[in-house]
């Protein structure tokens, strides 16, 4: 009994066509489709034959989706591990040994600490009974808001963030594709910061606890502590986005930089303070470990806080060395004091060592100046940008806290208390002293040494002579023309003072003009299959 091999229906024997949709017996050539032109003979057919099936796809993630999310990876797992670091290594209930302990509340704790590197304030808030034993009694609450960033895990995230960012750059490189346009380059930042603010968000719902504080049949208090999770989600964003577009974005700056002189003397100064900035926060996070290793005294009582705030310590000794007043709560938080280096307030003499740090910053300021013969305007711009980093990270090491109490009679009562701060008028005006001296009076000194002066404003390239050609009559005037990838590259070449520094271990590829009919957003989209 034959099997019709395009309706799958049995015939009785022996039969040269289908009974059912009187097509032959014979087999269709492999890979042949056989088109459903004739209608089927009586009876449904088992399988619809001649149907064409397409193959059903699951969609994939694009590959700028895939690509943030392994830039990230490291990034948020730094932030687990401070966390997990800090909560195995609390101290026990024994106050006469430390052992290690583990519990999930403290994890949470921590992980809230860890997440204060993007600047989102830490809250709490308690909520207490009184029975009707106290002459007050009633629902209480009473909330905290305290400000403070953990510049270690903020720098830690940055640098994994940014060396993930270039693997990928690298990787792109050796496929051979080009650098990403602008808008390429935009939309895999708004990708990547909304992933970011998406796992911050994740993290801080995660992190937020209650804890029960015991009580008896009269008080009754329990704690929430957690993070506010708009701020968290909104820093994260943004410091994820700008970071891509400062990475990924590179060649399409440095082509507009290239065309505006401004914008150029920015990219140039941005490149030098960074270095300087760079290695100088290295050394104060290794200095400020040695001290606090070594003398529980220098710091008070921000010295025995959680080891992310070793970089914090640093910046604080950076502070007083530049000249900054410092201010803080004083004994017991009564009397708020204040100390610089012109008024150690008691304190020893011992605090002039931190002039060391502050001057060496400053001479390798004005020798990376040198040796890379900026001009004065750009000097300027230097010693603005350097001032204006210096201070912001200065500020950004102060620390305070909100709080407020209702009564159960309704009674509201609110206070803030600095814990730690500095003057803005003596940070701002130190800044720039050092910032001018680093940038403006180091250079000028050793340009004098070595002989190597400078204009005052970077020269504008020569432009080559035209052909001469006798002119025509009625006839347009020649004109040379420019190729888009070019233009930006003749200018950096041509420059021969505070040219824009590509430092970069393989050469990238020119961000030029696309057709109308090439994609600008190759670079971050999944290639076809073949």
């Amino acid at each position: 009994m034959p099997i019709c091999p395009s309706c799958g229906a049995a015939s009785a024997d022996p039969a040269a066509t289908c009974a059912n949709c009187g097509r032959p017996f014979s087999a269709p050539a492999i890979g042949d489709v056989i088109e459903g032109t004739a209608s089927a003979g009586a009876g449904p057919s088992p399988w619809g034959a001649g149907q064409v099936h397409h193959t059903r796809e699951t969609p994939l993630l694009s590959r700028g989706w895939l690509t943030a999310g392994r830039v990230l990876i490291a990034p948020t797992a730094l932030l687990v591990l401070a966390a997990v670091i800090g909560a195995a290594s609390q101290d026990g209930s024994d106050s006469s040994t430390t052992t290690v302990g583990w519990s999930t509340e403290g994890f949470q704790t921590w992980l809230t600490l860890a997440l204060s590197a993007f600047g989102a304030p830490l809250t709490s808030r308690v909520n207490s009974t009184v029975g009707s034993t106290f002459a007050d009694s009633g629902d209480s609450v009473s909330t905290s808001t305290t400000h403070l960033v953990m510049y270690l895990v903020t720098f830690g995230w940055l640098l994994l963030l940014w060396a993930g960012l270039h693997l990928a750059g690298r990787a792109r490189r050796r496929a051979g594709a080009v650098e990403p346009t602008a808008p390429a380059a935009a939309l895999q930042a708004l990708r990547t910061g909304a992933l970011s603010g998406a796992v911050a968000l994740l993290l801080g719902w995660l992190a937020r606890h209650e804890t029960g504080l015991g009580g008896d049949e009269d008080l009754s208090m329990t704690m929430q502590v957690g993070t506010a999770l708009l701020p968290l989600t909104v820093s994260a964003a943004l410091a994820a986005a700008a970071l891509v577009l400062a990475v990924d974005g590179a060649a399409a700056l440095r082509a507009e930089a290239a065309r505006r002189g401004w914008l150029g003397s920015l990219l140039l100064a941005w490149q030098h303070a960074s270095r300087v900035i760079g290695g100088l926060l290295v050394l104060l996070t290794a200095v400020a470990l040695v001290v606090r290793l070594s003398s529980e005294e220098v710091f008070g009582e921000t010295g025995s806080g959680p080891l992310g705030m070793v970089t914090n310590d640093g910046l604080h000794l950076y502070g007083i060395g530049s000249g900054a007043t410092a201010l803080g709560l004083g004994t017991f938080g009564l009397h708020p004091s204040s100390f610089s280096l012109f008024d150690l307030d008691g304190r020893s003499s011992g605090w002039w060592f931190t002039v060391l740090p502050v001057l060496a910053a400053a001479l390798a300021l004005g020798w990376s100046a040198h040796r890379g013969r900026l001009p004065h305007r750009d000097r300027a711009v230097l010693a603005g940008l350097y001032a204006v980093l210096t201070a912001a990270l200065l500020l950004g090491t102060s620390m305070w806290y909100v709080s407020s109490r209702t009564s159960p009679s309704g009674k509201s009562m609110t206070n803030t208390m600095d814990l730690s701060g500095w003057s803005v008028v003596s940070v701002l005006l130190s800044a720039l002293c050092w910032g001018a001296f680093g940038a403006l009076v180091v250079p000028a000194v050793l340009d004098a040494l070595r002989r190597t002066p400078v204009p005052l404003a970077p020269p504008r390239p020569d432009l080559p002579p035209l052909p001469t050609v006798p002119p025509q009559p009625g006839a347009l005037p020649l004109v040379r023309p420019v190729l888009p990838g070019r233009a930006g590259a003749d200018l950096l070449e041509k420059a021969p003072y505070g040219s824009v520094e590509l430092v970069v271990d393989e050469p990238p590829a020119p961000a030029v003009a696309l057709g109308e009919d090439e994609d600008p957003h190759a670079a971050f989209r999944r290639p076809a299959a073949d």
